[in-house]
């Protein structure tokens, strides 16, 4: 590369835009601030003696991320060579590291080709197809990496991968520490999980048609997540509250056994939404209301049909026509005063090849307290990410092998997608692609 091409100018512009990006790399590879800095100045010394001309900023931002991490492996391999001599030396082979080192340890002891994936895919952002490029390899050689890392981290640590953002939400109690300029926040499942709970394993349907006494009857522990807000909101603090309140009353269903099956004499919202059947349970969903400045929900009301709803939410055309490829069938919805709303929905699309899917479509209105949880099975089975649609709304993509999400976070409302797969068949493949096909049908902007 010549001088005239990338002068100090140039690269000066240069390090100022992806500064940032770099050192998030080396800092994962290093662990520490005075290495990574070293590490990012190689990283630009080796961008100003290199002969490349970057197509685009994405282009740049690729081949600084490889580089830089490929600078840090390097280093790593030398410090890995000389710390082993001094370890033979002094006869401490065996040393074992401290307990609060092991996370991170683990992930960097994944091999180099598992490692460097899971941080391009993770951390960075970047799709399998884009990460192939980068990498110089097929897409689903990629796959097969990223599946294959998952798996390696899973056997080697008491903790599950916590979820898709690992090097947010599982490693990096070391990589935000150093400064609040480098930390970077990811949205995951984790900011909705209100914890286990058991509920009726429903897996063994042939189980199911026996006849089973009460003692018998199967149960599983789930993970649960809140479809009101996110962690640290006030939405998730009062729902995550009251299902704890739950929990601890009426344990022995006394109470529930004196009023029957009709209803308590409560107003209506406190019996049809937050299900509660004595005045202590409805004073408790107004403490929750007035101590953390919510709204409750009220004014049910059944939609007659998708526009319907649409009209009484207040929202666009959050199932957008997209022309003759997209097919949506409404099923049925409700909603409240306040526009919280629950719709269950079928899309089929044709891309490449035609999907169909069911989904359940919840939005929580911001200030309103929304009681609903959602059973996810377990929750380090998924595989997460962040997505940006083709109309540019951030959201959340979340994939297992029962279940798959879609959720998003607008100025005035939560949004989970609920993908349940084709009911009608009794199957579930939704694959990453289609995932996030799904979240570019969905018109998440039309939801203030």
């Amino acid at each position: 590369m010549d001088s005239s091409l990338y002068g100090d100018e140039k690269i000066a512009k240069i390090y100022n835009r992806q500064f940032d990006t770099v050192y998030r790399v080396c800092f994962f590879f290093m662990k520490n601030a005075e290495d990574a800095e070293d590490m990012v100045q190689e990283t630009f010394l080796k961008l100003i003696s290199c002969e490349k001309q970057f197509e685009s900023e994405e282009h740049e931002k690729a081949w600084l991320i490889v580089t830089a991490s490929n600078t840090c492996k390097d280093e790593l391999r030398r410090w890995k060579r000389r710390l082993e001599n001094i370890r033979v030396l002094l006869g401490q082979e065996d040393v074992v590291q401290k307990e609060d080192d092991k996370v991170l340890e683990w992930v960097n002891d994944l091999p180099v080709k598992y490692k460097q994936v899971i941080y391009l895919y993770y951390y960075e952002g970047y799709r399998t197809s884009e990460i192939a490029d980068m990498l110089h390899c097929s897409e689903s050689t990629v796959r097969n990496q990223l599946l294959r890392g998952r798996k390696l981290l899973k056997k080697n640590s008491v903790y599950a991968v916590r979820s898709g953002v690992v090097f947010a939400a599982v490693l990096t109690g070391s990589l935000l520490l150093a400064t609040t300029v480098y930390a970077v926040y990811y949205f995951g499942l984790r900011d909705l999980h209100l914890g286990k709970e058991n509920v009726l394993d429903l897996t063994d349907r042939d189980y199911w048609e026996e006849e089973i006494a009460e003692e018998d009857i199967p149960t599983q522990e789930v993970d649960m997540i809140s479809l009101g807000g996110i962690s640290g909101s006030p939405e998730f603090t009062a729902c995550n509250e009251w299902r704890k309140f739950q929990e601890n009353y009426d344990t022995d269903g006394v109470l529930l056994a004196e009023i029957g099956n009709g209803f308590a004499g409560l107003e209506e919202e406190y019996e049809l939404v937050y299900h509660c059947y004595t005045q202590e349970m409805a004073d408790e969903v107004d403490r929750l209301c007035e101590q953390y400045g919510l709204s409750k929900l009220e004014g049910f009301y059944l939609a007659e049909d998708y526009d319907d709803l649409c009209k009484q939410a207040g929202i666009g055309d959050v199932c957008k026509s997209v022309g003759e490829n997209v097919k949506w069938t409404f099923c049925d919805g409700y909603l409240y005063q306040d526009g919280t709303f629950y719709m269950e929905g079928r899309v089929a699309w044709k891309n490449s090849v035609l999907y169909v899917t069911d989904y359940d479509l919840i939005r929580t209105v911001k200030g309103s307290f929304n009681p609903l949880t959602l059973n996810i099975g377990a929750i380090e089975e998924y595989l997460e990410w962040n997505y940006t649609t083709e109309n540019g709304q951030s959201v959340l993509l979340a994939n297992s092998e029962a279940k798959a999400l879609i959720i998003a976070e607008r100025d005035g409302s939560y949004i989970v997608v609920n993908v349940l797969g084709d009911v009608a068949s009794d199957t579930f493949e939704v694959s990453d692609e289609m995932l996030e096909e799904l979240a570019d049908v969905f018109d998440f902007s039309a939801i203030p």
